[in-house]
């Protein structure tokens, strides 16, 4: 009897097992489903209305940038059109995915600039900190669902907040990493810099 219930027991925690990797799989499933090509995935963006975009544009920065151009790999000279394909730097990361959104902007010249340069040009509401506890502090007591762009000493990237997390998506330099969405307190980039100039993205 004792034996019939050992292997009773080793019955159910393997069908459990089954079960558990049987739905990571049926997740991992959906998710190949739902990332479609990037450029597919751009002409949906171009059909939404002006007031669609402009309601959507936290989403496309805060989830879909990350889930597209994650991992993509930094160089200083990076100027990639199209994410995992060769490498993008930092102010190109942000220039181009804005160009890819609908923004009219020169992404060339921009990102090129020093970020003061093209946070004037495509923000509002700019701010200037001396610490990365300051920036935090002013973005939680902002509304929810804001994008921002952030300049440091000697790089730029996107901030975002979701609830009470916020978010730093970059082209990290660091290490010659590649593209990341970070927590802000976690960010080495951020950590290193001693000047924060914010803007809220202006659409």
């Amino acid at each position: 009897m004792k034996y019939l219930f050992c292997l009773l027991c080793l019955i159910i925690i393997g069908c459990n097992k089954s079960k558990v990797e049987s739905d990571n799989n049926v997740i991992s499933e959906k998710l190949e489903i739902k990332k479609i090509p990037y450029k597919e995935f751009l002409m949906s963006i171009n059909k939404k209305t002006a007031e669609e975009k402009k309601n959507y544009l936290f989403k496309f920065i805060n989830y879909d940038v990350p889930n597209y151009w994650m991992s993509t790999p930094w160089s200083f000279n990076g100027t990639s059109r199209e994410p995992q394909k060769s490498t993008i730097a930092c102010g190109y990361f942000v220039t181009n995915t804005l160009t890819d959104f609908g923004f009219d902007i020169n992404r060339t010249y921009l990102a090129q600039q020093a970020s003061s340069v093209m946070i004037k040009k495509l923000c509002k509401n700019i701010k200037y900190f001396s610490s990365r506890e300051d920036l935090e502090k002013y973005i939680l007591s902002e509304n929810k669902n804001q994008v921002y762009i952030v300049g440091l000493d000697f790089h730029t990237g996107f901030i975002t907040r979701d609830n009470k997390d916020t978010y730093f998506i970059h082209s990290n330099y660091i290490k010659n990493k590649a593209v990341v969405k970070e927590l802000t307190q976690a960010s080495q980039a951020l950590n290193a810099s001693k000047t924060f100039m914010i803007g809220t993205l202006n659409y």
